[in-house]
């Protein structure tokens, strides 16, 4: 056997192994933004269709919110997937009889009482404030699985220290900040990374150089394809659970 093919061979190697960690890291930010879009963006639903999932084998818990416009119904039909009741009681707050008026009716529709349903506040942790306008990459610390918060973070950090630390005949952004910066503000660079950089040497040299404004770019385009991408997902599924 020769030195070249005994060389290429666990190169070859690497370079699948590589692949498929980016494919499987790729896949799980997917599947992050995809439960995030479902829990912002719930299906809209009837009152016919709580009343349903009360009566089913195991009935799930409701969460009851308060806005300017009445009392919201939210609850989860699948895991990652989330359906929404509006009732129109403005005014309503914690505790009054408008909702527990709208309680007594969802309860005595489903044939029970509202004690044998479970009934909660919706919880301020998984709605978004003004960290996540400043810092969109912190999106997964508002998802409702604890799994997929752990995973999907330490994907993050992975790439994180991958941009900064790998030696740069790995990278085609020469510049270590340049990720590091993209990642953080825009969210979308973590997608970005995983397709753009192989984080794989050549054969031989360095990876051609890449100029940080393409970087930026290429940052924008995704953002583009996620948002529409993101839109067409939740109204698939609108259409799909209707």
């Amino acid at each position: 056997m020769s030195v070249d093919s005994g060389i290429s061979k666990p190169f070859g190697l690497v370079k699948v192994w590589t692949g498929a960690a980016r494919f499987a890291a790729l896949l799980l930010l997917g599947v992050s933004y995809a439960a995030y879009l479902f829990q912002t963006f719930p299906i809209p639903s009837t009152q016919d269709d709580l009343v349903g999932a009360l009566r089913s084998d195991r009935h799930p818990v409701v969460e009851v919110g308060y806005d300017d416009r009445g009392v919201n119904l939210f609850w989860e039909t699948a895991p990652l997937v989330y359906r929404e009741l509006h009732t129109h009681v403005p005014g309503a707050l914690h505790g009054s009889e408008d909702v527990a008026a709208v309680k007594e009716a969802i309860a005595a529709k489903a044939g029970t009482r509202v004690t044998d349903l479970r009934f909660r506040d919706r919880q301020e942790r998984y709605e978004p404030g003004g960290l996540a306008v400043l810092l969109p990459a912190t999106y997964p610390l508002f998802l409702r699985s604890a799994v997929l918060i752990w995973a999907v973070f330490s994907v993050g950090v992975a790439l994180l220290i991958a941009a900064y630390a790998l030696p740069r005949r790995y990278m085609r952004v020469k510049n270590r900040g340049v990720w590091f910066t993209i990642c953080l503000t825009t969210g979308v660079g973590f997608f970005t990374y995983l397709w753009l950089e192989r984080c794989v040497a050549p054969d031989a040299g360095e990876s051609p150089e890449l100029k940080p404004r393409y970087a930026w770019a290429a940052s924008l385009a995704t953002a583009v394809i996620l948002a529409v991408g993101g839109w067409a997902l939740v109204h698939t599924m609108w259409w799909m659970q209707a």
